[in-house]
């Protein structure tokens, strides 16, 4: 008599409590960043130098509060387009292109002679320009039914080399030869709170854009949309909604929002775009996504999240600035986690179940 035996993967009838998984992504993604950073700083960043780290990144609100509130903006970008499925991992690239639309006003438009004026153009600028990026990737998806994620991560790549090449060829700082643009105008510099790094403009622009996006989830038809989006498309399609119009929305606003999040980091922190770009970037597009992914894609949870990997960025320059490595390490806290998160999320929500037959 045989027994033939196959295994099938399926979803547990009552998964792991929703707020475990975020709490063990954490923990056990630090464990593995402090074996990485030991094996890869030859034993000198010892488990104690990360902790102290972490300590100081979470404790120095001051310095901390630009990076929480830029993560708050590019999360709940994300968050929008993952409410209805829609994977967007390029939010580095549609932040870049917010960057750069926001630097051409400052630098080349003429309406740096206002401040006000100014600094609105520079932010509504940003605005089209992640939408667009955005909008590049959602029509594919919305039409030719090609997967978003790769789309979306490629052209983050694009967007820096675009970048690059405007720097070097067309923007180039022509006094010092640097390789960088010029510095923007100071009345479109954004006006930094004393004793933080946070500018008012940016806490106002976090303020509106999370209150906007809740009214649109709250009360909206479109809000509605997304969130059937991911779970029954079929029902947005028998009840006449276009599905291919709601697909461009989510990826659209979610670019959009982004774009703003590159205009207030000109204004408040880099004041100029240095080549190369892939080499400079503080990485919050990407920051970004575990951001919305630890807030379990609930918006009141984003400011958590931000704050957690807020911190955690925070750390990962400290460590820098001790000597235990270069930009990279940041990446290793984000990427652990963020690895971790997906194992984690994956296990809670599915089993593997054995199946034996007789014969």
């Amino acid at each position: 008599m045989e027994f033939p035996i196959s295994m099938v993967i399926v979803r547990r009838v009552k998964p792991l409590p929703y707020w475990i998984v975020p709490i063990l992504a954490l923990v056990v993604g630090l464990v593995i960043s402090m074996m990485i950073l030991y094996v890869m700083s030859g034993g000198q960043t010892t488990p104690y130098d990360v902790l102290l780290s972490i300590y100081y990144g979470f404790t120095n609100l001051g310095l901390l509060a630009k990076t929480f509130a830029l993560l708050v903006i590019v999360g709940i970008g994300l968050l929008v387009s993952f409410k209805g499925a829609i994977w967007n991992i390029g939010g580095e690239g549609q932040f870049y292109m917010g960057v750069l639309l926001a630097a051409w006003v400052a630098l080349f438009t003429g309406f740096a002679f206002n401040e006000l004026i100014g600094k609105t153009t520079m932010i509504l600028m940003a605005l089209l320009a992640g939408a667009f990026w955005a909008l590049l990737a959602a029509l594919p998806r919305a039409y030719l039914n090609i997967d978003e994620v790769p789309v979306t991560l490629m052209m983050n790549y694009i967007a820096y080399y675009i970048i690059d090449y405007i720097i070097m060829a067309r923007w180039r700082e022509r006094q010092y030869g640097y390789y960088r643009t010029e510095t923007i105008p100071e009345t479109t510099k954004f006006q930094l709170i004393e004793g933080t790094t946070l500018s008012i403009e940016l806490l106002l622009l976090m303020i509106t854009i999370f209150v906007l996006v809740w009214l649109m989830f709250k009360y909206t038809s479109l809000g509605l949309r997304i969130r059937v989006l991911s779970s029954n498309p079929n029902l947005l399609r028998s009840s006449g909604i276009s599905v291919h119009l709601t697909i461009l929305m989510a990826l659209t606003i979610s670019g959009m929002i982004i774009g703003m999040a590159g205009a207030a980091y000109l204004g408040s922190v880099s004041h100029n775009l240095s080549y190369p770009i892939e080499e400079k970037t503080p990485g919050y597009g990407y920051a970004g996504i575990l951001v919305a992914w630890l807030s379990m894609l609930e918006l009141i949870g984003v400011p958590i999240a931000a704050y957690i990997i807020g911190a955690l960025h925070t750390a990962g320059i400290n460590i820098q600035i001790a000597g235990a490595g270069g930009a990279a390490v940041v990446n290793v806290f984000i990427g652990s986690i963020l690895l971790t998160y997906a194992v984690l999320i994956t296990i809670s929500e599915y089993k593997i179940r054995i199946i034996v037959k007789k014969r």
